[in-house]
């Protein structure tokens, strides 16, 4: 009777002390805490589920509703109990990229969004990233990425041949599973030595394409439950199966690809045969990004491990294939739907040819422009990718106001490429793709605003590859002449954030007829 009567009263006094901590809780987030006089709702300051809502059951919807809070509260809001958004472009680097002797730490919580914890991306730790990226940035400096001309002019010859032959037979081609299958075959083969050749395939090039959304749907559902996610990677695979939402089914497949490539690496096994193999001109005796870390003597072994090294083949292939197929799918559409710009573009790329060298083209202004605007409305990362400085205050004074606000060690603080990007005082009528703001001295100083590829230690490492696919692709594909098909600016414009931007959700992407070369 004694034990029934401890265990009538455990339930009742759990309760309480759980409405006891809430109380707390709550009054320390709106009155306490070091974050309590930053600007901004109180629903915000009190609970996640605020950023939640926003989050799941808009969907994706709360770096709109952030740039709102800025509208109204100001340069500064609070957006969560632990986060600080702020909107001035010219505090960026202080931020992001503060300089020599100024460390900047991940947010924990926001890099397990994805899952890749171990690779560069989402690495943490301010010294543990440099470490992680200094051997892989050799691969992708300029001068690398500019051998890998051969190949780019290979892969352009394959996408005139898809469109050749839609000519040809009056179909129907879909620019972004084109754009996504070059972009894709470009970093498998980088990182790899070999790809699945998905331009002689476009119909698995679209399902690929497809999937790699539905993984990146998943990623607010990931960045608020990553309990759930890693509870059911704990179940047997019979057993997961039943449990496992489609995204996280999609993602485990394509991490089961990455895996076997990492273990032909690592097993020293040759790459298999591409799929319909093109002929190639690539250098064969050039090591892949992957054998190269693998026989890196700078690296530990704990830091060449399958999972280590999965994570990092993971997010470059999906990110050098996803942003670089958005952008040029982006730049396309644009050049399409205004044809006074593609004439311009068309009139200075009169001068050059199929075989004119990357290093000619990266020099257009008009091409680089159109690049540019089209990296712009791309936004790069979209999400916010807040970064904590861990052993320094971060002093922001509202230009407004003149009020000062010093942000501890450990606070999460952030901005993102659309509340830069969508400046319209930096970018007037700022949904407008008009590359001639890039142009003159105007354009210039314009360029410390272009953010999509961040900047500081955790600039993208894939920028001069993402760039040199674009300006040979655009320079080649500006030479045919296309006509949209059942295509509009909502299938190229932001509507949702999902880490990277998303289109109305049910786009089938920017379609086009081909009626064969221009001119």
């Amino acid at each position: 009777m004694a034990l029934l009567g401890a265990s009538g009263l455990l339930l009742p006094s759990a309760a309480i002390l759980l409405a006891i901590y809430t109380a707390y809780l709550a009054i320390y987030r709106l009155f306490l805490s070091p974050l309590a006089k930053i600007p901004g709702p109180r629903w915000a300051a009190l609970t996640y589920w605020y950023e939640c809502y926003y989050d799941l059951f808009l969907p994706a919807q709360y770096v709109f509703k952030i740039k709102q809070l800025h509208d109204q509260y100001g340069p500064i809001v609070r957006i969560t109990p632990d986060e600080v958004s702020i909107a001035d472009p010219d505090f960026f680097d202080t931020i992001y990229a503060p300089g020599p002797g100024h460390k900047r730490d991940k947010d924990p919580e926001k890099s397990k969004a994805l899952g890749f914890s171990t690779s560069i991306g989402a690495t943490v730790g301010h010294d543990l990233h440099r470490k992680r990226r200094e051997p892989l940035n050799p691969f992708f400096s300029h001068r690398s990425i500019a051998r890998l001309a051969p190949k780019l002019h290979d892969k352009i010859q394959q996408l005139e041949e898809n469109l050749a032959r839609a000519a040809a037979a009056g179909d129907v081609v879909n620019l972004s599973d084109l754009y996504y299958a070059f972009a894709n075959d470009i970093v498998n083969e980088y990182c790899f030595g070999h790809s699945q050749n998905l331009l002689a395939d476009p119909p698995l090039a679209h399902v690929q394409r497809k999937n790699v959304d539905s993984v990146l749907r998943g990623v607010k559902f990931n960045l608020h439950f990553s309990w759930i996610r890693d509870l059911i990677h704990r179940f047997p695979p019979a057993l997961s199966a039943r449990f496992t939402p489609p995204a996280i089914r999609d993602m485990i497949r394509f991490r089961t690809g990455i895996r076997r490539d990492i273990d032909r690496v690592l097993n020293h096994a040759p790459p298999p045969t591409d799929k319909e193999a093109h002929p190639s001109t690539t250098d064969t005796t050039q090591q892949s990004v992957f054998t190269s870390l693998r026989d890196s003597p700078s690296l530990p072994d704990s830091e060449k491990s399958p999972q280590r090294l999965e994570d990092e083949a993971t997010l470059l292939v999906m990110a050098g294939t996803q942003s670089t197929q958005l952008s040029l799918t982006i730049a396309h559409y644009h050049l399409l739907a205004n044809p006074q710009l593609m004439a311009r573009l068309r009139a200075e790329l009169a001068t050059t040819t199929t075989a004119t060298p990357l290093s000619t083209l990266e020099k257009l202004p008009y091409l680089t422009a159109t690049m540019q605007e089209a990296h712009r409305l791309g936004f790069g990362v979209t999400g916010r990718n807040p970064r904590v400085a861990p052993d320094e205050n971060i002093t922001y004074t509202d230009p407004q106001t003149n009020q000062v606000y010093v942000l501890p060690p450990g606070t999460s603080t952030s901005t993102s490429t659309f509340l830069v990007h969508a400046n319209a005082d930096l970018f007037p009528d700022p949904f407008a793709f008009d590359p001639d703001r890039w142009l003159g001295p105007a354009g210039v100083a314009r360029r410390r605003y272009q953010l999509a590829f961040s900047r500081g230690p955790h600039i993208c490492i894939g920028m001069h590859l993402a760039n040199a696919e674009m300006a040979v692709a655009l320079a080649a594909m500006a030479r045919w002449d296309l006509r949209l098909f059942e295509t509009g600016a909502e299938d190229v414009a932001m509507r949702h954030d999902y880490h990277i931007l998303m289109p109305r959700l049910d786009s089938e992407g920017v379609r086009v007829r081909v009626l064969g070369r221009a001119g």
